[in-house]
């Protein structure tokens, strides 16, 4: 790969010489953002040098004739170094089921894809059904991959910025009334995933924060708690040091029955292991099996609803433990701030947006404070 320098508007622009395959050149102008006056034609030369080693690290072939879905593939590979494993086997699996299966058969290149093959796109994934929020994800696969494209100035523009994608669908999200939230707890003394129900609900803890609790994250002395550890599974379940975001990363205050219930649970614990000695698994985790193994995610939803089904409790998902605790708080008046501080939420706006609905009892008492408020005449008419 070879180039040179060139003027063009007061500008040294890098002309590359790239193979493309065939035996052939084709050139690629390139801006190197150096103007032409003064004396900076040497760091023009440096700049150019920079760009064919770029390029050669790439093996960019030629940008007219990338395939599009190669250029996805490469981009995807790229990614594996800086985003979270469990992230990088989503956005793979959505190249693979959704994303290839569409564009392959149309031979589009980065030169030839065009806004309304993303808008076909976005169409034919509505008409197969699909919510648009599952569509939101895919569009974050294909939007970063051309906006990778254009930074490399393989494309004049992304063509996903000249695309409309479907309006999301706000998630309302269900969630037990107290009564129901009591029932739940009565029926899980015996059950080995008790620990993770009790303290999901108690706390509104996430499944990953739940499942990442260690016993040290817990201070029994002072009766607090960190949320600092997660375990994740898409294809890889994944165990590591980091939150959901930085607000995720909390500390909690151990009521005396929940300080109670963890002690026994320690101590249950210590007697397994000495009972199942090499049979028991050592780990710090808080919830676990009895005999010390780890509990995996998806197992955790699973037997979740299968509980559910066993004594015939209304169907909620793992997660909506989580909005169960917010809406309690938020019906029993708590501040936002303290709800949104408790659950580890980054804005206290989404807390509002999640648990500022009132339930029927909720909008009864309201109802009641305007019937305070408001006297109507005792001869009104109906």
């Amino acid at each position: 790969m070879t180039g040179s320098l060139q003027k063009k508007n007061n500008t040294y622009y890098a002309v590359v010489r790239i193979p493309d395959g065939s035996g052939k050149t084709k050139q690629k102008w390139i801006n190197t953002g150096i103007k032409i006056t003064g004396n900076n034609k040497r760091e023009a030369n440096k700049r150019l040098r920079e760009i064919i080693v770029e390029l050669e690290e790439q093996k960019i072939v030629c940008s007219s004739d990338t395939d599009l879905v190669d250029w996805i593939e490469k981009w995807l590979e790229q990614k594996k170094f800086e985003i979270r494993l469990n992230t990088w086997e989503a956005y793979q699996l959505y190249v693979d089921k959704h994303i290839k299966p569409h564009f392959s058969p149309l031979k589009l290149t980065l030169s030839t894809v065009a806004p309304q093959h993303i808008q076909d796109f976005y169409t034919k994934k509505m008409d197969e059904g699909l919510n648009p929020n599952s569509i939101k994800r895919y569009s974050a696969v294909l939007n970063g991959a051309l906006r990778e494209a254009l930074k490399k100035n393989l494309i004049p523009y992304n063509p996903m910025e000249r695309t409309t994608r479907p309006a999301m669908r706000k998630f309302e999200g269900k969630a037990y009334t107290p009564d129901l939230a009591q029932k739940l707890l009565s029926v899980i003394a015996d059950e080995p995933m008790e620990s993770v129900i009790r303290l999901a609900l108690f706390y509104g803890l996430r499944r990953s924060e739940v499942l990442g609790l260690r016993w040290q994250d817990v201070n029994l002395e002072e009766g607090t708690m960190r949320i600092c550890n997660t375990v994740i599974k898409f294809n890889t379940q994944i165990e590591h040091e980091q939150t959901k975001s930085s607000a995720s990363r909390r500390t909690l205050y151990l009521t005396p029955e929940i300080k109670e219930y963890l002690c026994t649970l320690k101590r249950r614990q210590a007697e397994n292991r000495k009972l199942m000695g090499r049979s028991y698994t050592k780990s710090d985790h808080v919830c676990t099996w009895a005999d010390g193994r780890s509990f995996s995610p998806n197992y955790i939803s699973q037997r979740f609803k299968r509980i559910l089904e066993i004594h015939g409790l209304p169907h909620i998902r793992f997660h909506e433990l989580r909005h169960t605790a917010g809406s309690m708080l938020m019906e029993r008046g708590m501040m936002v701030m303290q709800v949104a501080q408790f659950l580890g939420h980054e804005k206290v706006a989404t807390t509002l947006d999640i648990y500022g609905h009132l339930s029927l009892e909720g909008k009864k008492e309201t109802s009641k404070v305007m019937a305070e408020i408001l006297k109507f005449p005792d001869d009104a008419e109906c």
